[in-house]
C-alpha cells in the first residue's frame, strides 16, 4: 500500500486558527509601528531638542542676587541702605534625619511655650475685668496675682535648643570642623542651625554673617571638604538710623512657600528674599530688583571648567522709594517722645511706652511717625537667633510693637469734639447752649465728676471743650443714647472703627461699640453659660464665657462721650479724624511713601493717595468746635494753655486737646494730645500718647509742643509741662 504524501500529512487550518493568527499577526505590526514611529520621533523631530538640552547639562545657572532699591526720606536722606557682606550658611536638605527630627522637637517646644504665654494673657485679662466689676481697692493677694500674670503673660517660658543627638557623631565633627574655620563652637553652630530650620525649613541657614575675608575664600576653595555648607556673599539691609523708625521699615527674609503667588509678591520665586512687614513688603515689587546670573561649564563631576566660554546676566538694583517723612522732624518727635516718658517717671507714672504721629492734614502725607521703645534694625538685617528675638518681643515696652499704627487705646477727652459734631449735627445740642456744671452726674447707681472734683458751672460747647468738662460731655452722651447710635456715627464719618487705608501690611480697625455690638456679645455670653452650666457674673463665666456679661446702656454711650469704656483707636486713626476737622471735613488717606525713583533720583512713578471720602460738615458748628480747642491751647485755664504759650507768642495758633484715660484698678492713667495748626504753607496735625504717662498735659502736650516747634524751626527745646486738671 503506497504511504501518503507530504502534503495529505500537513494539518488543515481551521478558520478559527486563521483568526488568530491575522490578529496576533496584527498586534505585532502595531507594536512595531509604534517603536518605529516613536524612534523616528525621538531621532529626526526632537533630535536637535535633545541635543540642545544635553548641551544644557553642561551648563549651570548661578543666581547673583540684586540689591534692593534704598529708602529716603523726603529730602533724600537715607534711612534703608543696601550692602554687600559674605556669609556661610548650611542647606539643611543634606543634614542627617536626626538634626530635623531635633528641629522639630524644638519647633514643637516654642509652640507649647507660646501657648502658655498666650492663656495667661487671656487670664490677666479676664482678671483685670473682675477687678473693674468689682469696683473697689484690689486686695494684696490680688495684687500679687496681677503681677504674677503679667509677667507670664509677658514672656513665654524660655525653650533651648536640644543637644546633639547621641548617634550624630559625623555631625558633630563636621561642625566641630567648620567651627575651627569660623572661629565659632560646633554647638553654637548647632544651635543655629536646629533653630534656623525650626523657622524655616525651606531655606538655607545662615550659620555666620560679616565673616573674615580668609576664613571665607578658605570654605569656597575647600568646598567639597565642607559638605552641606554654602558660601557666598549676600545683600544685607542697613540702617543709618538705628532705632528711629524701625517698626516702619520691616525685614527682609527668604520667600515662604504660602507667599510664592500672593499679589504683593508678584514675580517672586522659590530663594528670592523678599520684603517681610513694614514698608519693604508694601513696596517690595520696586525695591526687590531684578536678580543676575552667570551661565558656567561643568565637567561630568559637576565641577566648574574655567577654561569654557561663560555668559553673564548683571542683576538690577531695585528702584529706590522716597518717603514723605522728614528726618529732623522724626528725631525731634523722637527725642520727645522719650523726655515724655521721662518725665512720667518723674511724677510717679511708671511708663515705658509710647507713640506719635505727625501729618500733613491737608492730603495725608506722614511727616513723622514712632513708637517707643523701638530696637536697633541693624539686628534683624543678619540672621536674628530665637533667644534674641524673645528678648526684643518680650522685653519692657515691647519695642517690637509698632503703637503708632497697630496699637488701640480708649482716647479719653480727645474723643469730646465728635461727640459734640454728632450733639450738634443731630439737634440735641446748639452752639450756645448753656449745661450747669455742677461737678457731679448721676447715672443709675453711679456718680460721675469731672477729674480732681473742678466745678465749672454754667458752660457752653466752646468753654467745655477749653476746660474739657466731663460732666458736660457726660449729659451729651445721656441725651445722645435715646437718639440711637448718633456720636457712633460721627466717629465713624471722620475714621474711627475703620481701617485708615495706609501703606502699611498692618491697618487695624478698632472698636466704636454700640448697642448691637454689645446685645451681640452678651447673647453669645448667654449661650456660653448656659452650655457650659455656670452662673451669671462668676468668676469661671468671665474666664471661660469673656466680659460681655450685661447689655448696653445708656451708661456705655456716657462713657463713650468721653472717650473712655470700650472704645479703642490707634493714634493714626485720630490723627486722620482729627485732620477731618482741620480740614473741613476730608477724610485723608494717610501714606508713607510718595514716589518710586532710579538709581539717578528720576521720578520713576508717583505714589499718591485720593482722600477716601468727604464729610459735610456745619460751618457753625465746626467753628463752635474749632473755638473751643483754640482756648483750650490758646486762652488763661485752658487745658494746654501753658503749654502751648510759647508757640501763641510766636503767631502760631494752635488747637488742640488734651486726653486723660483711666485704665482701670492699680493702672496709672493714660496720657493722650491731639491738635493742628492751619498754617497755610506748613499745616499740620499732630497726636501724641504716653502709656501710663499721666494727665494729658503733663506728658503727651509738652511733647506735641516740641514736634510742632522743630516744624516751624522755632529752636524750642525745653520740656514744659502743663497743669491739666481735667480728663
Amino acid at each position: 500500500m503506497p504511504l501518503p504524501s507530504l502534503e495529505d500529512r500537513r494539518p488543515t487550518i481551521t478558520p478559527q486558527l486563521a483568526m488568530r493568527v491575522a490578529v496576533l499577526g496584527g498586534i505585532a505590526f502595531a507594536l512595531f509601528a509604534i517603536v518605529f514611529f516613536r524612534l523616528w520621533f525621538l531621532q529626526v523631530l526632537s533630535g536637535e531638542d535633545y541635543v540642545a538640552q544635553s548641551r544644557e547639562n553642561r551648563v549651570r545657572k548661578v543666581k547673583i542676587e540684586a540689591p534692593r532699591g534704598d529708602i529716603v526720606d523726603r529730602n533724600g536722606r537715607r534711612l534703608v541702605q543696601t550692602r554687600a557682606a559674605p556669609v556661610v550658611q548650611v542647606n539643611p536638605t543634606l543634614l542627617p534625619a536626626a538634626e530635623l527630627e531635633l528641629a522639630d522637637e524644638y519647633r514643637r517646644a516654642r509652640a507649647r511655650a507660646e501657648a502658655t504665654r498666650l492663656k495667661a494673657g487671656e487670664d490677666l485679662e479676664t482678671f483685670r475685668r473682675q477687678l473693674r466689676a468689682d469696683e473697689g481697692k484690689a486686695t494684696k493677694a490680688e495684687r500679687r496675682r496681677l503681677r504674677r500674670l503679667r509677667r507670664a503673660a509677658a514672656e513665654a517660658p524660655p525653650v533651648q535648643a536640644p543637644a546633639f543627638a547621641r548617634a550624630d557623631r559625623d555631625l558633630r565633627i563636621r561642625f566641630r570642623r567648620l567651627g575651627r574655620v569660623l572661629d565659632m563652637r560646633a554647638s553654637t553652630i548647632h544651635e543655629r542651625v536646629v533653630e534656623g530650620v525650626a523657622e524655616a525649613p525651606w531655606s538655607n541657614v545662615t550659620i555666620k554673617t560679616d565673616v573674615d575675608p580668609s576664613a571665607f575664600y578658605f570654605l569656597k576653595e575647600r568646598a567639597a571638604s565642607f559638605p552641606g555648607v554654602v558660601v557666598e556673599k549676600q545683600f544685607l539691609r542697613e540702617y543709618p538710623q538705628r532705632k528711629l523708625g524701625a517698626q516702619l521699615f520691616g525685614t527682609v527674609g527668604e520667600i515662604a512657600p504660602d507667599q510664592i503667588g500672593e499679589d504683593v509678591y508678584r514675580g517672586a520665586t522659590k530663594g528670592n528674599r523678599v520684603g517681610q512687614g513694614g514698608l519693604e513688603e508694601t513696596y517690595d515689587r520696586y525695591l526687590r530688583g531684578r536678580d543676575g546670573y552667570t551661565r558656567v561649564v561643568v565637567d561630568s563631576t559637576g565641577n566648574r571648567d574655567d577654561e569654557r566660554a561663560v555668559s553673564r546676566r548683571e542683576p538690577v538694583q531695585g528702584q529706590r522709594l522716597r518717603l514723605t517723612l522728614d528726618l529732623g522732624l522724626e528725631k525731634a518727635a523722637d527725642n520727645a517722645l522719650q523726655r515724655a516718658v521721662q518725665a512720667a517717671n518723674a511724677n510717679g507714672n511708671p511708663s515705658r511706652a509710647g507713640a506719635y504721629v505727625a501729618m500733613d492734614p491737608t492730603n495725608g502725607a506722614v511727616l513723622a511717625l514712632g513708637s517707643y521703645p523701638s530696637f536697633d534694625a541693624n539686628e534683624f538685617a543678619k540672621p536674628i537667633s530665637y533667644k534674641r528675638y524673645d528678648e526684643l518681643k518680650f522685653a519692657p515696652g515691647a519695642p517690637l510693637f509698632d503703637r503708632a499704627t497697630d496699637a488701640v487705646y480708649p482716647t479719653g477727652s480727645i474723643f469730646k469734639p465728635f461727640t459734640a459734631l454728632a450733639a450738634l449735627d443731630s439737634g440735641i445740642l446748639s452752639t450756645g447752649q448753656i449745661i450747669n456744671d455742677t461737678g457731679r452726674f448721676e447715672i443709675g447707681d453711679q456718680v460721675k465728676r469731672n477729674a480732681k472734683d473742678a466745678v465749672y458751672g454754667p458752660i457752653n460747647l466752646s468753654g467745655a471743650l477749653k476746660v474739657s468738662s466731663d460732666i458736660f460731655f457726660y449729659t451729651l452722651g445721656e441725651w445722645a443714647n435715646a437718639k440711637g447710635p448718633i456720636i457712633q456715627r460721627w466717629a465713624k464719618r471722620v475714621g474711627l472703627g475703620r481701617r485708615t487705608g495706609i501703606d502699611l501690611p498692618s491697618d487695624p480697625t478698632g472698636l466704636i461699640p454700640d448697642a448691637d455690638w454689645r446685645n451681640d456679645g452678651y447673647r453669645r455670653y448667654l449661650r456660653c453659660i448656659k452650655r457650659a452650666g455656670l452662673e451669671q457674673g462668676s468668676q469661671a463665666a468671665l474666664f471661660r464665657c469673656g466680659g460681655i456679661d450685661r447689655p448696653w446702656s445708656a451708661g456705655d454711650n456716657v462713657n463713650l462721650a468721653v472717650g473712655q469704656g470700650d472704645l479703642q483707636a490707634s493714634p493714626l486713626q485720630m490723627a486722620v479724624a482729627y485732620s477731618a476737622l482741620a480740614n473741613g471735613g476730608k477724610v485723608v488717606r494717610p501714606h508713607i511713601a510718595e514716589k518710586v525713583e532710579d538709581g539717578e533720583g528720576r521720578v520713576v512713578q508717583e505714589l499718591r493717595a485720593s482722600p477716601r471720602r468727604r464729610v459735610k460738615l456745619d460751618p457753625g458748628a465746626r467753628d463752635a468746635i474749632l473755638d473751643g480747642l483754640r482756648r483750650a491751647a490758646g486762652e488763661d485755664d485752658g487745658t494746654s494753655a501753658d503749654v502751648m504759650a510759647g508757640l501763641a507768642k510766636r503767631g502760631i495758633t494752635v488747637y488742640g486737646k488734651t486726653g486723660t484715660v483711666e485704665r482701670g484698678v492699680g493702672e496709672p492713667d493714660q496720657s493722650w494730645y491731639a491738635c493742628f495748626v492751619k498754617d497755610t504753607a506748613r499745616p499740620i496735625v499732630v497726636v501724641v500718647t504716653v502709656e501710663k504717662g499721666g494727665f494729658g498735659a503733663e506728658t503727651a502736650a509738652p511733647a506735641a509742643r516740641l514736634i510742632l516747634s522743630q516744624w516751624y524751626r522755632l529752636g524750642d527745646k525745653s520740656f514744659k509741662a502743663g497743669s491739666d486738671t481735667t480728663r
